[in-house]
């Protein structure tokens, strides 16, 4: 239990948020709780009132702790934050304790920060969380505060491990889902925290950002400082580009400098397998490859591609995700037209391949509604989608051998290219296929 208290002058509430940088849709969201909250007779006239809580859901690294802390920083109230920090049995204790010292200084605020590790009760196989003595015990102080000027905010990593109970209207009923950040915004954290280090020049934001796609901000965070880490090793003066993208490769694809242990003809097959992901995905969707390497990976993968996919094409584009599937295909189909032989390093390719093949024959019913599944049909319904997969699977195959015949060049461009670097970033990418940024 901390107990801190604030003093701030409500008008001053969007300096608060400025820390946090992009999720200006979340801002927006705490700011009207801060306001709410820091003028209630206003909102009362209107009839508008506010639960006695808030849940901040999301994966780890997502800056959920972070944004709570702005919320409250923004606020006029007594503080006092909850955490778990041994499974000593007393935490119940310091459960009800916090709830009470929260009563004597209203009004107040009670951070419940990792809620979902209050307890070590979860049913996996139902995904749900069960009756925890801990959330149980939570759920019964919220209840007893019940028109106190109390307000109480959790944060959570996995909120299947919550009871519908605690989250519903009049508990911690406004939830709010703290996503990775977009495109757009990995930009803007990118260069928020670059601002703090000692740069070269050469630093592209773009190509990091590229190569951070889907990472939380945390691990943007360090990514940058594992960078700071390895020049300062060197006895560099500045931090440059190469430090940045040696630092990704260690920290997001565990893929770190080793001695040379591959023969050339081996690093040579593996430089024609990446090139064919990468060739047929940027001739269908240009600018879509971030970042393409040839290093091998601590679990044992050698090479590997990232791309930058549309949400919105995926969700509603049968050629986009037709394209994909090429795309996954490439190594394969770039092995047998190089080498006239299979390729034994494809097995995670097929997978990926097969996995949103059924998707589109199952899930979705693209190629008509007889492959569609439900629990206990005859096996014969799901011998037709597994046929129609492979048709599906057959068909672009054959297409992205096409792919790669028509364009030849490029492959043995992108080739000799990964042979000579290891590894090409976005920025590389574009001047090979003379595409302009996006």
């Amino acid at each position: 239990m901390n107990l801190n208290k604030n003093r701030k002058d409500a008008n001053q509430m969007k300096d608060y948020f400025s820390e946090i940088v992009g999720y200006e849709d979340i801002k927006r969201e705490l700011r009207l709780i801060s306001d709410m909250l820091n003028n209630p007779d206003i909102y009362e006239k209107l009839g508008a009132g506010i639960n006695e809580g808030m849940i901040l859901c999301g994966k780890p690294g997502t800056g959920k702790t972070t944004m709570a802390e702005c919320l409250i920083k923004s606020l006029n109230r007594t503080v006092f934050v909850c955490r778990k920090k041994a499974s000593d049995g007393k935490f119940v204790k310091t459960i009800t304790d916090t709830f009470e010292e929260a009563k004597r200084n209203v009004p107040s605020v009670i951070l419940l920060d990792d809620m979902d590790k209050f307890s070590d009760q979860y049913d996996p196989e139902c995904e749900s969380a069960i009756d925890a003595e801990e959330l149980v015990t939570v759920q019964s102080c919220i209840d007893e505060i019940k028109g106190m000027d109390i307000f109480v905010i959790a944060t959570v990593n996995n909120i299947r491990k919550i009871p519908d109970s605690l989250i519903r209207p009049g508990r911690l009923g406004k939830l709010i889902r703290v996503r990775k950040p977009k495109y757009e915004e990995i930009i803007d954290i990118i260069k928020h925290y670059l601002a703090k280090k000692a740069l070269t020049t050469g630093i592209d934001e773009i190509d990091i950002a590229r190569m951070l796609i889907g990472e939380s901000c945390a691990t943007m965070e360090s990514v940058i400082n594992s960078a700071a880490m390895k020049a300062a090793f060197n006895r560099q003066k500045n931090i440059e580009m190469h430090n940045i993208i040696d630092a990704c490769l260690d920290v997001i694809f565990e893929a770190p400098e080793k001695s040379a242990s591959l023969s050339e003809d081996t690093r040579k097959k593996i430089a024609y397998h990446e090139a064919g992901h990468a060739v047929i995905s940027e001739v269908l969707d240009p600018g879509s490859v971030s970042i393409i390497s040839i290093r091998e990976t601590n679990d044992g993968n050698y090479g590997f591609v990232r791309y930058y996919r549309s949400d919105e094409k995926e969700d509603f584009s049968l050629e986009y995700n037709e394209n994909i599937l090429k795309s996954s295909l490439g190594g394969r189909a770039a092995t047998e037209l190089i080498y006239g032989e299979t390729d034994m390093g494809s097995n995670s390719d097929l997978h990926n391949a097969f996995s949103n093949a059924r998707c589109l024959v199952d899930n979705n019913c693209i190629y008509g509604f007889q492959y569609w599944i439900e629990d206990m049909n005859p096996d014969f319904v799901a011998e037709n989608r597994n046929r129609a997969m492979a048709i599906l699977m057959e068909k672009n195959y054959m297409e992205a051998k096409r792919i790669l015949a028509n364009n030849r060049d490029l492959l043995e461009k992108l080739k000799d290219e990964l042979l000579a670097k290891t590894t090409l970033v976005y920025s590389d990418i574009r001047r090979i296929f003379q595409w302009e940024s996006k």
